[in-house]
């Protein structure tokens, strides 16, 4: 796979955490600040979900270069 960019799985698993949904984002703290992550469809034949959870600095194109493996 490649680099993961903080980036969560809704349901199943793809080599990152997964979690319930959320909602269309959410925010967390990390490192003491405030980190938003957003909603974000990608469709992939060999996942069981096809909704994830990119943090705001994670662009759509390396969201989708991460589930299809690309470097």
């Amino acid at each position: 796979m490649a680099k993961q960019t903080r980036f969560l799985c809704i349901g199943g698993f793809l080599n990152g955490s997964a979690l319930k949904d959320q909602g269309e984002n959410f925010e967390c703290t990390e490192s003491a600040k405030q980190v938003t992550y957003r909603k974000l469809q990608i469709s992939h034949p060999d996942v069981w979900e096809d909704y994830y959870y990119v943090c705001e600095t994670t662009t759509d194109k390396q969201a989708r270069n991460w589930v299809y493996d690309i470097e």
